[in-house]
């Protein structure tokens, strides 16, 4: 079984996707936990970071990162790859209900959050691991892209759950 966590950056994918593979580790289901920011087109996203801070972000700049930010086909090999291996796969990440990757996925969890305390989550994240971006690529790349992620994909309604705050 493939279990999927989609949300905005900052939404609680990470806490709740370890949280739930630890749940089941602790009862000897044999499982797997995946991260799509594993999986992420270095090369693309350090173009990106680096146009945003010249301050030259354009929609095509946006385009690019919808687009080519992830190596989807890596992703769908660690899935196939995982669901072999183990009973439970858990895969936490944006852009994950995407059409590629959608239908490898048994369960589809979805977190949603208010994109100002996902804001607020990230300027703490911030300074807890010493990440150098503005706090501005929240608001012109991570929440613009997710936004028209969710416009296309409507995550909220093709998951299988949704889970609001509190989830354990």
């Amino acid at each position: 079984m493939v279990i999927g966590v989609n949300g905005l950056d900052c939404s609680g994918k990470t806490t709740f996707a370890k949280t739930l593979y630890e749940k089941l580790s602790r009862s000897n289901i044999s499982c797997a936990l995946l991260h799509i920011d594993d999986y992420n087109n270095l090369a693309v996203q350090k173009e990106i970071y680096e146009v945003h801070e010249t301050g030259e972000f354009t929609a095509e700049m946006l385009d690019l990162y919808c687009r080519e930010s992830i190596h989807y086909d890596r992703v769908a090999k660690a899935i196939a790859t995982s669901r072999s291996t183990v009973d439970v796969t858990i895969i936490e990440g944006v852009f994950l209900f995407k059409d590629c990757l959608a239908p490898l996925l048994d369960i589809k969890v979805f977190l949603p959050v208010e994109p100002e305390k996902a804001r607020a989550r990230y300027e703490t994240r911030k300074q807890e691991v010493g990440d150098r971006r503005a706090v501005a690529v929240f608001d012109d790349i991570w929440l613009p892209a997710f936004k028209r992620y969710a416009t296309e994909i409507k995550p909220e309604n093709i998951s299988d759950f949704t889970c609001r705050q509190n989830y354990f």
